[in-house]
C-alpha cells in the first residue's frame, strides 16, 4: 500500500499501513527519490531520544481513516461533500 503523494516541489507524504494501522510520513523528495525525514523526539526537559525516528502522523485503522480526513478537510474549511471520490 505504501504511495507517495508529492505536496511541494521537494516535499511528500507517504502513505503505509503496518498492522492494521494506517500512518503518513514525511517526505523529502529529490529528482525521482523519496527520502523520509527523520527527527529526534523529546523525553523531557531539554533532553532528547538518543535514537532517530521517522516524522510520522497515525491515523488510525481503515475504518478510522476517512473519518480522520474528513475533520482535516473540515478543519481547514472543505466541506465534506466538496471532496470529490
Amino acid at each position: 500500500m505504501d504511495k507517495i503523494i508529492k505536496t511541494g516541489e521537494k516535499t511528500g507524504i507517504k502513505v503505509e499501513e503496518y498492522k492494521g494501522v494506517i500512518s503518513l510520513s514525511a517526505q523529502n523528495v529529490v529528482g525521482d527519490k523519496n527520502y523520509a525525514v527523520w527527527a529526534m523526539y523529546q523525553k523531557g526537559k531539554g533532553e532528547f531520544q538518543e535514537k532517530s525516528w521517522p516524522v510520522k502522523v497515525t491515523l488510525g485503522n481503515k475504518d478510522n481513516v476517512i473519518n480522520v480526513l474528513r475533520e482535516i478537510a473540515a478543519a481547514v474549511g472543505i466541506e465534506s461533500q466538496d471532496v470529490p471520490f
